[in-house]
């Protein structure tokens, strides 16, 4: 801030050139200025000064003023003073340099994620000690959404005041700017400098012999992600928008000015690995000839080259870390074992605030610099040096040894980077006279590729394999290897998938696999699932030669557990079949519509101060509000918990810890209808998310061991407000009448658990969950938007209904909290029966119950075994006290029957030491008539759900607590 705060944020100088520059400011009002500037301290120049009016936003609804002066006509190389004058009398200083002509050697910074930027003052330091050519900032400044002015103001304006009015920035959005003040203080200056599309955002320039290309990602990484993570696809407009954006750049791309640099930059903010940025820019990116591509978004840095080994370290991909929080560290990884599952081009992992960029005529480097938050200091975190040469890898040392008769052959060397630039290690095998390139390296499952800075020498072992049938003579290097190929082996098996449906089908395993014929002959043969190494199902199945073909299998588990399962000869995959019931304590909703919360965990229940607190310490203690027609919003919601948060997630765990959320996902995609989320650092998240758009804010911190009334209210006109207590900490715009809320039909609401990442399609949920340490007193949940004035009542009037009843969903203060149940099982005949006349019946003798339960503290089960003869009337019944392990009744003195079923009455203990919940497993009641005997067995979900439930008995959900590591989903924070 300057003065008396007429001058509001700025200067701030953009679109550094040879001869210009652009100085930026903005002003709440309209107010006369004048720009002056020249050198060596004089102010003999005066600048030509244009403004736009900006967004409209709560503290000024007709939009603030914002001022550039394109200064041109300037000395190359040359610094230079300036100073805006207004009419009011302020002043503002500061100086820039301008860019060389043609400079021989070139520095840039680079930023992404500034966010909170807590490094701000550490940056400010070593960039002016430094004194780069201009910065790059790659995106997110905002920590909350770019649809809240005071993200840039609080963030970046008031955290880099020093440095902006001095270096010159190049913006590019990240998803965080999405909203109309990033394009008000960044788009519109910057382009009236530079080459760009129709919006903007996506622009080009030259510097020296280094061509630029700066892409808006945001219409793949941000919007089509959304569609497509919300089960949605892509509408039209985003469609165009992204086809657009790829012409654009594949133009730039094919222009004389980018063809004959000496090197070309891309630069976006979303990385390699985001599924649509790689879909879409890696293919231009390497096709172009672009030998850097950088970007942010991850909040990690990772290297990676190209997986094709005709491009290789050719184009060389870097996501930078977040320069919000000083760290640094880097991981080379080992050569058998990938960095990330699916992506074998990865060579480095770790974490860095800026980078920084030389550049001359020969040669490109790259290095990743981390702060010390102990000592203050930078670190080296990698550096990455191009050239302009070809590679110089040299292999030495090679062996060549077959592993099997089917082709399989193992390489073995030595390579050797003889270049100056970074190479990846790309091994030709000429095979029968025809060229392979294997880029490769390591085990099976665990190939991944080699880079090699200058110098550097690696061993390296390859699998290559000769793939027709007879003599091979296989050349590296002068080293001949002749082998024999014999015909494969007729069958493979690969892409083996299972999946059980947890509540419609949940003891049906549904198995397929995909079958290839190698040979030329058809062949009819049986293939074979296995569970827990037995054979359980057999299919007879044809193949005509070269064939492939999937089956599947639908398996029926008896009992609930966790199986082992295969297909031919493909490796084992576990399933775990439900197969318990169990007490899920029910918190009574006091608003009236039944929407009583689950109790789930080992949660300590206490009373404190005429209150009473559930404490959600593990992993598993959240509370679940099933979803419900009442639970439906149109318009708006507000979301209040009462919580005190006992501590911050660790960095070994998942951020974005929840409050409350209704949705597949906390983060990210159009994935909830609500969210109230903690951050690592401790900051408020906020959320809704309407049509394919995640519409979200941030503002305020969590109090930690502090009770705290925390509520999210939103309405489409008037947007989202958030309090902490009666105090606002956030504040968003309104969105339009006709947007639609994503209610997220069929999903509960959850206080303190959800799962957090992109919703996975194979298994239609994220691979992570997340978890709120903290201890609840109350949970509000309205279908309409709270005043401040109403918030503030029921803030001061925690126990009465307050206003807007009538609009209340739920409502839990933990009062009165149900804790027993019943469970009736189906009358059961023991064997089918068909009567020959009316009045046979098929008498029974029950011998014996096998029970298998857990009756942890001082819970309790109950249960009554009835028999009857017509499925209706009882006619004898045994009682028993069920103890905790496995026990075997006798009941056989119970007259002989048709029918038989069990009621279990449990009992669970829920008290200021936890919750101890009572689980039955198995019931497997053994019956006998004549010579004949057979079991009946209650053990998977699917037994128990022909029966009755009553209170509050239910299934815990098999996989609420599970990371599902085979998938990979590389998230931030």
């Amino acid at each position: 801030m300057i003065g008396n705060n007429v001058i509001l944020n700025g200067p701030y100088l953009l679109s550094p050139t040879a001869n210009g520059i652009t100085v930026v400011w903005e002003t709440k009002t309209q107010i006369d200025a004048k720009v002056y500037y020249g050198v060596n301290g004089q102010f003999d120049h005066e600048a030509e000064i244009q403004f736009h009016m900006g967004t409209p936003y709560k503290d000024n609804h007709t939009g603030n003023f914002i001022y550039n002066a394109n200064i041109n006509n300037l000395y190359e190389n040359t610094e230079y003073d300036y100073k805006i004058h207004l009419e009011n009398g302020e002043k503002a200083f500061g100086q820039f340099k301008t860019l060389g002509a043609n400079p021989h050697k070139i520095k840039i910074f680079t930023i992404s994620d500034s966010h909170l930027f807590y490094t701000s003052d550490q940056f400010t330091n070593i960039a002016l000690e430094n004194k780069p050519d201009f910065i790059i900032h790659v995106g997110d400044i905002p920590f909350g959404t770019g649809y809240q002015r005071e993200q840039y103001e609080d963030n970046w304006f008031n955290k880099v005041s020093k440095l902006i009015k001095t270096v010159p920035f190049i913006h590019i959005p990240g998803n965080h700017d999405d909203g109309p003040f990033y394009n008000d203080f960044f788009t519109v200056p910057q382009s009236q400098t530079y080459k760009c599309d129709k919006k903007g955002r996506t622009f080009s320039f030259n510097y020296g012999k280094t061509h630029f290309l700066m892409i808006d990602s945001n219409s793949w990484g941000l919007f089509e992600m959304n569609a497509v993570n919300s089960g949605l696809t892509a509408d039209d407009k985003i469609k165009k928008i992204i086809y657009n954006t790829l012409a654009w750049i594949t133009d730039d791309l094919k222009s004389e000015q980018a063809q004959k640099a000496n090197w070309r930059v891309m630069v976006l903010h979303h990385p390699y690995t985001d599924e649509f940025n790689n879909k879409y820019i890696v293919p231009i990116a390497e096709k172009y000839n672009v030998n850097f591509v950088l970007s942010g978004h991850l909040h990690y840095y990772i290297k990676n080259i190209s997986i094709n080994p005709k491009v290789g370290a050719k184009t060389v991909y870097i996501t930078q870390g977040s320069a919000q929080d000083g760290e640094s560290e880097l991981n080379l990884g080992n050569s058998n074992k990938r960095l990330l599952a699916e992506f074998p081009e990865v060579v480095a992992l770790g974490k860095g605030n800026y980078g920084c960029l030389e550049i001359t005529d020969d040669s490109f480097t790259y290095e990743s610099f981390g702060f010390d938050n102990d000592k203050k200091e930078e670190i080296l975190v990698d550096t990455v040096t191009l050239v302009n040469e070809e590679p110089k890898v040299v292999i030495s040392d090679i062996e060549i040894n077959s592993i099997d008769n089917f082709g399989h052959v193992e390489i073995a060397g030595r390579a050797k980077n003889l270049g100056h630039g970074i190479a990846s290690v790309v091994v030709k095998v000429i095979d029968n006279g025809s060229e392979h390139l294997v880029n490769l390296f390591g085990s099976k499952g665990n190939e991944r590729v080699i880079a090699l800075n200058y110098n550097d020498e690696k061993d390296f072992i390859a699998i290559y394999e000769a793939k027709t049938p007879g003599q091979h003579e296989l050349c590296i290097k002068n080293v001949i290897k002749k082998i024999m190929v014999s015909e494969p082996e007729q069958l493979t098996f690969e892409h083996m998938k299972l999946k059980i449906d947890d509540e419609r089908n949940s003891n049906i395993l549904i198995a397929s696999v995909e079958i290839t014929n190698n040979l030329s002959s058809k062949m009819h043969i049986p293939v074979e699932l296995f569970v827990d190494k037995s054979v359980v199902e057999t299919k007879m199945v044809f193949l005509r030669g070269y064939e492939k073909k999937t089956i599947e299998y639908h398996y029926k588990f008896s009992r609930g557990g966790n199986y082992k399962v295969k297909i031919g000869n493909l490796e084992e995959k576990e399933v775990k079949v439900q197969g318990s019931i169990c007490i899920i304590p029910r918190v009574k909703d006091l608003s009236g519509n039944g929407n009583d919360a689950l109790l789930h965990g080992t949660t300590k229940v206490q009373k404190e101060n005429g209150r009473v607190v559930v404490d959600l310490d593990e992993y598993g203690d959240y509370l679940e509000i099933p979803d419900h027609n009442s639970l439906r919003v149109d318009d708006g919601f507000t979301g209040m918990v009462w919580a005190s948060v006992k501590r911050l997630a660790k960095n070994t765990e998942m951020s974005h810890n929840p409050l409350m959320v209704k949705g597949k996902s906390i983060g990210w995609g159009a994935t909830y209808l609500l969210r109230m989320a903690v951050e690592r650092a401790g900051s408020l998240k906020w959320g809704v998310c309407h049509d394919i758009t995640e519409y979200a804010w941030q503002g305020g911190n969590a109090s930690l061991n502090e009770w705290v009334q925390y509520t999210a209210t939103f309405s489409k006109e008037s947007g989202g407000v958030s309090y902490c207590n009666s105090n606002k900490v956030a504040e968003i715009l309104g969105i339009t009448k006709d947007a639609k809320l994503r209610n997220w039909e069929g999903e509960p609401i959850f206080v303190g658990y959800s799962r957090i990442g992109h919703v996975i399609k194979e298994i239609e949920k994220p691979k992570y969950y997340t978890h709120l340490p903290a201890r609840v007193s109350q949970v509000r949940f309205y279908t309409t938007k709270l005043s401040s004035e109403e918030n503030k009542f029921i803030y001061k009037n925690p126990t009465e209904v307050g206003p807007k009843a009538d609009k209340l969903a739920v409502w839990l203060d933990f009062s009165n909290i149900e804790c027993t149940g019943t469970h009736i099982t189906e009358w059961r005949r023991p064997a089918a029966f068909n009567p020959s006349y009316k009045t046979e019946k098929n008498h029974w003798s029950f011998n014996e119950i096998n029970i298998t339960a857990a009756v942890p503290g001082k819970s309790l089960v109950e249960i009554i075994v009835e028999v009857s003869d017509d499925g209706d009337l009882v006619k004898d019944s045994k009682n028993i006290c069920i103890k905790d392990g496995t026990s075997c009744v006798d009941i056989s003195h119970l007259q002989q029957a048709q029918y038989i079923r069990v009621v279990t009455k449990l009992t669970a203990e829920v008290c200021d030491k936890g919750t101890f919940i009572p689980e039955i497993f198995e019931y497997r009641i053994i019956a006998s008539r004549e010579n004949n005997f057979t079991e009946m067995i209650w053990s998977t979900r699917d037994d128990w759900q022909k029966g009755e439930f009553l209170g509050a008995v239910g299934f815990e959900n098999a996989d609420r607590l599970k990371t599902f590591h085979e998938y990979t989903d590389v998230i931030h924070g």
